[in-house]
């Protein structure tokens, strides 16, 4: 039975490869241990189990010193058992003697690659190569490897988003724990998503102006006027709408003027002309 692909053996002709050229990719881990050496023996299959554990977060490398005998003075090896772990092609931490798992364990997470971050650098690379499919592939893959990381999820709704599969968008952010959605992040992307489906919806924009003459009280009018304003970027009848909404109703659909506004704000930054005085408006609405 073969040996899974994050399980590998080092020899003095693949060392290099092996470890160096992967260690810039990823953490590697380079066991040195010797057959006649107990506890080698036994740090062996604890690192071993801990690389199943870890399902190839990092690579782990066995090196038999009896047989290598190149590699371990390359390195400085002069006892077992002993560890060193690798990152950007060079020894970041090095262990010599018996640890206990939890010690080892404590090691690797110091310096393993957090998956969040795994996944995102994985999804912008095939992104920036045009892979569009395998980086939506990768970020859902990571969101459900580490669920408790929201960054995973909020890259996969922008990349939907700039896809324009905003049904799939709104459907991963929904998803979401509830607590974590009015972050600024999320509830200015909610917002975007927000502006542009409503935009998509409309089919007559004449009329919806035409009906704000009418009937300004009307509050889905006037938030249909702000997304057309929006995707249009004339920002500031987009504020003056969402504002008209909010003086008549601070809760208007769960909250969305607000975030309509504060994704403006978002958007022009802090020095804006505009979002001084419509948060000063904001402000006093609250207050």
């Amino acid at each position: 039975m073969s040996r899974p692909s994050y399980l590998l053996e080092g020899t003095e002709f693949n060392f290099d490869k092996l470890v160096l050229e992967n260690s810039r990719k990823g953490l590697v881990l380079v066991d040195f241990w010797a057959p006649w050496a107990g506890p080698s023996l036994r740090q062996k299959k604890v690192l071993m189990r801990l690389a199943e554990q870890y399902h190839g977060r990092f690579l782990l490398v066995t090196v038999n010193t009896d047989e290598q005998k190149g590699i371990a003075g390359r390195f400085g090896v002069k006892s077992l058992p002993s560890f060193k772990l690798f990152r950007h092609g060079k020894v970041v931490k090095e262990v010599h003697g018996m640890q206990p798992e939890a010690d080892y364990r404590g090691i690797i997470e110091k310096y393993l690659v957090p998956l969040a971050d795994k996944a995102r650098l994985a999804a912008a690379k095939a992104w920036n190569a045009g892979d569009h499919d395998r980086a939506i592939q990768v970020l859902a893959e990571g969101a459900v490897a580490d669920p408790e990381n929201l960054e995973i999820p909020a890259m996969l709704a922008k990349l939907l988003m700039r896809l324009e599969r905003f049904d799939e968008a709104r459907d991963v952010l929904a998803a979401m724990p509830a607590e974590s959605r009015d972050t600024v992040e999320l509830a200015t992307l909610r917002a975007h998503l927000d502006f542009i489906t409503t935009a998509l919806g409309v089919t007559d924009e004449q009329a919806v102006f035409d009906r704000l003459v009418l009937a300004p009280d009307d509050l889905d009018a006037q938030f249909k006027a702000a997304a057309l304003h929006m995707v249009h970027d004339d920002y500031e009848a987009a504020l003056k709408a969402l504002i008209v909404i909010l003086h008549r109703d601070r809760d208007y659909d769960r909250g969305a003027a607000r975030r309509g506004l504060l994704a403006i704000f978002d958007t022009l930054g802090g020095d804006h002309a505009l979002v001084r005085q419509y948060r000063g408006e904001l402000a006093r609405l609250i207050h």
